[in-house]
């Protein structure tokens, strides 16, 4: 694990992200359409008001990075 900026989860502090699981990495690959880098990805392990944070990023950039499913809550 490591603590990373998360954009869902209440600012001021890092959360920690682990790397995500194989349901995790199938789903981004469907949404990365084939393009490489869904093994690269971290997920945010935060709470927001919802639950469980879904945010996803590969580790260095959170530009590159989305919400999954509430399915994987």
């Amino acid at each position: 694990m490591t603590d990373i900026h998360c954009p869902n989860c209440p600012q001021g502090k890092l959360h920690p992200f682990r790397r995500v699981n194989a349901k995790e990495e199938q789903h981004i690959e469907k949404e990365l359409r084939g393009k490489k880098g869904a093994h690269g990805f971290w997920r945010c392990q935060g709470k927001t008001a919802l639950g469980q944070c879904l945010w996803v990023q590969p580790y260095s950039n959170q530009s590159a990075g989305f919400s999954l499913p509430a399915s994987f809550s």
